[in-house]
């Protein structure tokens, strides 16, 4: 046997090897061509990136043309191993076979040899048989492997792939302009004739203001048929060209611009016009139009603004105003601006100091625009209690400005107690308005008020100060000197208020002034923290002051309902300042003021005996409501035990369907201990622990009983009889018949009343019995109102039927009603909350917590799950 010089691959060798050689032999070709094609693409790759960076662009004629031959010339050599491609020889066929049969014995190699010495013998054709035999068992495996051109052996550093990514980068970078930049590397013009082209070229477009948020329009050269652009108002038309080729004509509300661009090229000139209203450009080169742009111009529109509600005085004299802005693209900003009334025909009155204006927050929206609420805070101002018109005005970041109508109102003040003190206030105002007459009046007035000062209690330095302001007013001679009159004035209007007050009272108004302050001009959160701990401070010690310096049948109950709502008020205020809701929390400000400002009134004032028996019926009918839905909630209780006991013994002895469940050892199935409610859980006092462990029936003769005694002494003040209180009276007395015949004893007439439906009449009985003592309460509030004894003291009334609170008083349910019935959801706390939302998820918490309570009957459950389900 004997190996081939150089092993035949024709068709002689054809089957499995010669296919084998064939897919070898193109793989042999790919792994050959593949690397030159590789570097040549390379080449061109990187003659884009530097086309597309901007290369040739600004580089001269001769650098262009050198760098374009160069990239060739690279290119030329990455693929001159091409010329050399030969095709494979059978001999590396069969060495790339062999390699990928991984066998030692070379089996596509043997296969191709022949016998040496052909001599006819049996035995070495059986030989020779079997051994082409199992060479072409072995070559019936070969697989051919996939082309390697081994690039990771060639290029190390895989400078192909950065190539590539700087390729990439500068098409990015290129953007729009990648033909041109590429194209200009084969511009070899001269550079005069560049020029020239560039001279000749026109560029137009239209900015939109930047208040639209729109992208630049580009003005079409390509034909000069009248193109339509829609554009918003105060947009720039740019038209950048040679001026001695370019010329456009404007027409229509169109007006130079005085803004400019830098312009790179030296040989064009830019021009810009400002666009207010429709319009048309005509643009022309050499005399002839090559462009029309017909402009349609949106106007921007002035804002709007407007009051949502009626301006809101607050006892503290800051003023709440509500409104609504709008505006197509979003406003900047707005404001209050007040003057004095006066006929339009006449000049405005001189005064000495200008007009307030109050800045006002926009709503917390993207753009600016919806419903917002502002408080301001002008009570010290010198027109602080005049009769003003207020005009609310909003400007839009397009620049145009819009007003509200004319509001007339009096501008809040603040609350001076002491006459003296509002007498010389109202001096200093008349002298600031009118300076041209005030004068004299206010000199008259001023004598007035220091005359007998030992009979009128005018401390010594306070009629020193007036006889000083009477001469310094005398002898003004400038508006200079009036303002340091009415300085004066002022000076001492808050000395006489001020002065008389204790510490606590100074030091609280001072931490509320500078809370107002810190949340108006926007503070951080540790300073609100700070200055609400000092609020905090202030008014635990002005509440303590108040509770020594009370009268001694002061009610303790209402002092410390007064002294939990503060906290909670306070609670509520400071969680609305951290959560960015500065709004609201200067509206429960004002609330606490308000409620410190009644019991300083209440304080200053006397309180008659008839007021204060008033004031203690007023809190009886109170814990009479209290007591009454207490006494319905035990019979409610009672009366689903009584039918869980029935159904439990009935199921446990069949048949006895008529026996009633027992009553307990005192007669009343009164509930466990542990199965009352947990509103009603904490009594006041013993004896109402005592009061309550009567049976139902007897605790609501006890009600009863004190209703009618509640009617003599109201009668005994001076109060008509209310029909919600006899009402009351007879669905007491079914109520008390119906739990003694549940329990098989007389009611305390002897006869048990007319109803005996047992205790689920009572229930029914009694809640008729609460909604009549509600419309009593309501009635007997508008006599009081009627008669002038409303809400306070000391001109503002006496008492009302109900507590007024800051915060929500115990037992009160998710939508802050009372007791008394008559406090709905806009008079309740969750007034104060940040909207229907916040609103549902108090409700919905309540339901939850009420549910969660096993305590609490089977059918009333099912109704809060009911409840919960709804959409």
């Amino acid at each position: 046997m004997k190996d081939s010089d150089q092993p035949s691959l024709g068709p002689e060798q054809g089957g499995r090897l010669g296919a084998l050689a064939t897919l070898a032999q193109r793989v042999l070709i790919v792994e050959r061509v593949w690397p030159p094609l590789v570097f040549a693409l390379a080449v061109v790759i990187l003659f884009l990136a530097a086309s597309w960076l901007g290369v040739w662009q600004f580089a001269p004629r001769s650098f262009r043309i050198a760098g374009v031959v160069l990239f060739a010339v690279a290119c030329g050599i990455a693929l001159a191993p091409l010329a050399r491609l030969r095709r494979p020889a059978p001999r590396d066929v069969l060495a790339r076979l062999d390699r990928d049969a991984g066998a030692n014995h070379r089996p596509a190699s043997s296969l191709a040899d022949s016998l040496a010495n052909d001599d006819g013998d049996p035995g070495t054709q059986a030989m020779w048989a079997a051994h082409r035999a199992r060479l072409e068992r072995a070559v019936d495996g070969i697989r051919v492997a996939s082309p390697s051109p081994r690039m990771a052996e060639r290029d190390p550093y895989a400078i192909r792939f950065g190539v590539a990514l700087l390729a990439f980068a500068a098409a990015v970078a290129a953007g729009p302009e990648t033909y041109g930049r590429l194209a200009a590397a084969f511009d070899w013009r001269s550079d005069e004739a560049i020029a020239a082209a560039a001279a000749s070229r026109i560029d137009a477009w239209i900015d939109p203001p930047p208040y639209a948020g729109r992208p630049p329009v580009v003005i079409d050269f390509k034909t000069a048929a009248p193109q339509t652009l829609n554009i918003p108002e105060d947009s720039i038309l740019v038209v950048r060209g040679d001026p001695s080729l370019v010329e456009t004509r404007i027409e229509g509300a169109i007006s130079p611009s005085d803004q400019k661009d830098e312009v790179p090229e030296k040989t064009r000139t830019e021009k810009r016009w400002t666009i207010h209203g429709v319009g048309k450009a005509t643009i022309l080169r050499s005399g002839a139009p090559v462009a029309v742009a017909i402009l349609a111009v949106a106007p921007a529109g002035a804002p709007t603004i407007a009051t949502t509600e009626e301006p809101r005085a607050n006892i503290s004299g800051s003023l709440t105003l509500s409104y609504h802005v709008d505006d197509r693209f979003g406003l900047a900003g707005a404001r209050a601006d007040f003057a004095r009334p006066h006929d339009g025909a006449a000049p405005a009155p001189r005064t000495l100091a200008p007009p307030p204006q109050a800045a006002l927050q926009l709503p917390p929206t993207a753009n600016g625009v919806g419903d917002a609420k502002t408080t301001v805070d002008l009570s010290e101002h010198p027109w602080a209690g005049a009769k003003v018109t207020m005009t609310l005005s909003a400007v839009s970041i397009s620049g145009k400005t819009g007003q509200s109508g004319p509001i007339e109102m009096t501008l809040p003040q603040r609350i001076f107690h002491n006459p003296l003190a509002r007498a010389l206030v109202e001096q200093r105002r008349a002298l600031i308005l009118d300076p041209d007459n005030a004068p004299k009046r206010v000199e008259t007035a001023l004598t007035g008020l220091a005359i007998a000062p030992e009979l009128f209690d005018t401390p010594a330095k306070i009629y020193l100060g007036l006889k000083q302001a009477n001469a310094s007013l005398h002898d003004a001679k400038s508006d200079a000197d009036l303002l340091d009159v009415a300085a004066m004035l002022w000076a001492m209007a808050l000395q006489i208020e001020d002065g008389d007050a204790s510490q606590a009272e100074r030091d609280l108004r001072a931490a509320e002034q500078a809370l107002r302050e810190a949340l108006q001009r926007g503070a951080s959160d540790q300073e609100i923290r700070k200055l609400m701990d000092q609020l905090r401070e202030a008014a635990k010690r002005f509440m303590s002051e108040m509770a020594r310096n009370n009268q001694p049948d002061a009610n303790a109950q209402d002092q410390n309902l007064q002294a939990q709502d503060l906290d909670k008020l306070l609670d509520q205020m400071e969680d609305k300042a951290r959560n960015g809701s500065r709004e609201d929390a200067q509206a429960m400000l004002d609330q606490m003021q308000e409620m410190f400002e009644n019991m300083r009134s209440a304080r200053d004032g006397e309180e008659s005996p008839g007021e204060r028996e008033m004031r203690k019926q007023i809190g009886e009918l109170e814990k009479l409501l209290h007591d009454q839905q207490a006494l319905r909630d035990d019979t409610f209780r009672s009366d689903q035990r009584d039918r869980t006991r029935k159904r439990a013994h009935n199921r446990a002895a069949p048949g006895q369907d008529d026996q009633q469940a027992q009553p307990d050892e005192d007669g009343s199935n009164a509930p466990d201990e542990g199965d009352n409610d947990a509103d009603s859980s904490a009594k006041p006092d013993q004896d109402q622990a005592d009061q309550d462990a009567l049976p139902l029936d007897e605790r609501q003769g006890a009600l009863r009983d004190r209703l009618a005694e509640l009617q003599r002494k109201l009668k005994s003040l001076g109060m008509k009889g209310e029909k919600g209180f006899d009402d009351a009276q007879g669905d007491m007395k079914e109520a008390e018949g119906d739990l003694s015949g549940d329990q098989g004893k007389p009611g305390k007439d002897g006869q048990g009343g007319k109803g005996k439906g047992g205790k689920g009449a009572a229930v029914d009985a009694q809640g008729r019995a609460l909604e009549a003592l509600r419309e009593g309460a309501q009635g007997l509030g508008k006599q009081m109102q009627s008669q002038g004894q409303g809400q306070g003291r000391n001109g503002k009334g006496n008492y009302v039927a109900r507590r007024t609170r800051p915060g929500e008083p115990p037992g009160d349910d998710p939508l802050g009603r009372g007791a008394e019935g008559d406090k709905g959801r806009e008079d309740g706390p969750l007034k104060e909350t940040a909207g229907a939302a916040e609103r549902a998820r108090r409700v919905m918490e309540e339901l939850r917590r009420r549910l969660a309570d096993p305590a609490r009957p089977v059918d009333e459950r099912d109704y809060l799950e009911r409840l919960m389900k709804r959409d």
